[in-house]
């Protein structure tokens, strides 16, 4: 298995598995400023006791999350790209096109 650790270093708190500070048993280890406070065979129950512990340690906020609000800014920002893009094709396909007769000034 590869090394794998997730961490919140403000805590001290981490999840590791097959790292330097654990050991390559093939378990998942919660770890807490530098000593495994919990092991387990499954990565699931290991991650679940890591959030349960980050979750519990990490000070409330009073910020929401307005999920609505957030995909109106993106879809807004993706439609002005493509504006911007659309605007800048026309612009450079005019400035490319070759006129009739006598170029693109017209005839004199």
């Amino acid at each position: 298995m590869r090394p794998y650790r997730q961490a919140v270093p403000a805590l001290g708190l981490s999840l590791e598995r097959g790292t330097e500070d654990v050991p390559d048993d093939g378990r998942s280890h919660v770890v807490m400023h530098g000593a495994v406070v919990y092991t387990s065979v499954s990565e699931k129950d290991a991650l679940q006791e890591y959030r349960r512990l980050r979750d519990h340690l990490l000070p409330p906020t009073n910020r929401s999350v307005d999920v609505r609000k957030i995909l109106e800014k993106e879809v807004a920002e993706q439609e002005a790209r493509r504006f911007r893009a659309d605007s800048s094709r026309s612009k450079r396909a005019k400035a490319l096109r070759k006129g009739g007769k006598g170029g693109s000034g017209g005839v004199g």
